[in-house]
C-alpha cells in the first residue's frame, strides 16, 4: 500500500497522539497509586478518591480524541480508500 504525503502526515500526527497519550495514562497510574496509598493511610477520603479515579479512567480512555491532531474518523477514511482501492485492483 502507497500513501500520499497527506496521508503520512495524518499518520505520523496519529503515532504523535498515540505516544502522549501513553505518557498520560504511565503518569495517571502513578497518580492513582500515590491517591490509593494515601487513602489507605488516612490522609485523603476516600470517596473523593473513587470519583477522580473513574474521571481520570474515562479521560484516559478518550484521551486520542481530545486534542490537535488526527482524529479516528480521519485514519479510518484513509485506511477504507486503501482498502477500496486494494479491492478493486484484484
Amino acid at each position: 500500500m502507497e500513501f500520499s504525503d497527506k496521508e503520512l502526515a495524518v499518520i505520523a500526527g496519529a503515532k504523535k497522539k498515540i505516544k502522549t497519550a501513553i505518557l498520560f495514562r504511565s503518569l495517571l497510574v502513578i497518580v492513582m497509586l500515590c491517591g490509593i496509598g494515601l487513602m489507605f493511610a488516612g490522609v485523603v477520603i476516600a470517596e473523593k478518591i473513587v470519583y477522580l479515579t473513574v474521571a481520570a479512567v474515562f479521560f484516559a480512555v478518550a484521551l486520542p480524541q481530545f486534542g490537535p491532531g488526527p482524529k479516528y474518523e480521519e485514519l479510518l477514511k484513509i485506511l477504507e480508500s486503501k482498502a477500496n482501492t486494494q479491492h478493486s485492483k484484484t
